[in-house]
């Protein structure tokens, strides 16, 4: 579905399962989002007690208590898939010049646009080997996995900062809505908003009591 993105809503602990996902899609009713469902995001730590799970599905829930919810594993997992992706990457650009991301491009253009045309901005940043590398790799029917371009700084930052980039993206999703109501959303493109973004919703998931609520609700 295009211009989707998955929200997280923290919801006190005691609130009633069954009420989960109309809750989540309420308080999402403050921010620019509209809610278009729950979304099986969270891998849970137990078969047991599923009836406090939003959406069970094999090891799978829309949502549930944090402490049913298993965030180390998703972590984990999204920080081995990220280092081997980085790997295959640096295979794929092996020997091209480190790139700029298109965003350096598009603030050239929306400081001077008609010296510096749109088209322009796309053509330079297309014509970039490392990036023209990253876009034949992802036209092969065969690929390992894909390369999305819009992860180029994170690439370039080495195996390392990207596997770690890894971790941070695995649990908040696109954008966080707050215990306190506060909603967090990256502002943009750039990577350095992107890792304060994330950073802080890391931080704010972590700080849940465990028996409060998360629910990943599919948003657009």
């Amino acid at each position: 579905m295009p211009n989707t993105s998955l929200t997280i809503v923290c919801l006190p602990r005691g609130t009633p399962t069954d009420q989960l996902a109309t809750t989540a899609a309420t308080c999402l009713a403050a921010t620019p989002l509209t809610s278009l469902g729950s979304a099986g995001h969270f891998i849970v730590n137990t078969r047991f007690r599923r009836r406090s799970l939003l959406q069970p599905w094999k090891d799978t829930a829309a949502g549930g208590p944090v402490r049913l919810l298993n965030l180390d594993v998703m972590r984990a997992t999204a920080r081995r898939t990220y280092w081997y992706r980085w790997h295959i990457w640096n295979q794929v650009v092996d020997r091209t010049r480190p790139a700029q991301p298109y965003w350096t491009f598009l603030e050239r253009h929306r400081a001077d646009p008609a010296k510096y045309p749109l088209a322009k901005a796309q053509q330079h940043y297309l014509a970039q080997p490392r990036i023209a590398n990253m876009l034949t790799y992802n036209a092969l029917p065969n690929r390992l996995t894909d390369l999305p371009t819009s992860h180029l700084e994170a690439f370039q930052t080495g195996a390392h900062g990207y596997a770690h980039v890894g971790w941070l993206c695995a649990v908040p999703g696109n954008s966080l809505l707050c215990l306190d109501g506060t909603y967090l959303a990256t502002a943009s493109d750039q990577y350095a908003t992107r890792m304060a973004y994330l950073a802080e919703a890391n931080r704010r998931i972590t700080a849940l009591h465990n028996r409060d609520m998360l629910v990943a609700l599919c948003t657009r």
